[in-house]
Formats: structure tokens, sequence, C-alpha cells
């Protein structure tokens, strides 16, 4: 399997969302699938808020634009606000990395 760059979950506390990424799986593939996701005032995942996504590579910079779940349309998200988490065991659960930035 080839080398990735590593990729720390990163939080917009401001707005409560949370992004993670995992491997498509894709053979002989640099493709990845970026999730954001938000977090309500108990802590947990917001059943409300629809998630989104985007594919990209495994350097973050290669999303250009998330789209919506369950429409697919393009949602614009600025990546700006958002912090890297660092030192959390289980990167793609979204609660998990929200309670380590607290």
């Amino acid at each position: 399997m080839k080398k990735f760059k590593t990729f720390s979950p990163k939080v917009d506390t401001k707005r409560r969302l949370v992004i993670t990424r995992f491997y498509t799986g894709v053979k002989d593939s640099n493709s990845f699938c970026y999730i954001v996701n938000r977090i309500n005032k108990k802590g947990e995942t917001d059943k409300r808020f629809k998630s989104l996504y985007a594919y990209g590579t495994d350097d973050f910079k290669s999303v250009k634009e998330f789209s919506h779940v369950k429409t697919g349309k393009p949602v614009k998200v600025f990546k700006t606000p958002f912090k890297s988490v660092f030192k959390v065991e289980e990167k793609n659960n979204p609660v998990a990395v929200w309670k380590a930035t607290k």
C-alpha cells in the first residue's frame, strides 16, 4: 500500500462543524472522501443537518467544493475557520473529534 499524507480532523468551533476523511478503497488510487458533520449542543451528530461530502486526494487542498448528501448540489464551505485537532484516536468519529477539542 502506498504512503499517503496524514490528515488531522478539522473543527470549526463557532459553527460546530467537524471534517473527517476516509480512504475510498479504489485500487491503486489516491482517492479520499471528506465528510462535514455538525455537532449539536448535546455533543451528538445533528440529525437535522444533512452532511456534506467531497472527493479529493490525500492533500486537503485538492478539495475545492463540498456537495450536499441528499441532493448532490455543490455547497460553499469556507475552509479557513477550521483548525486541526491532534491526538485523537478515533479520527473518523466526529463526536470523538469534537470532544477532543474541549
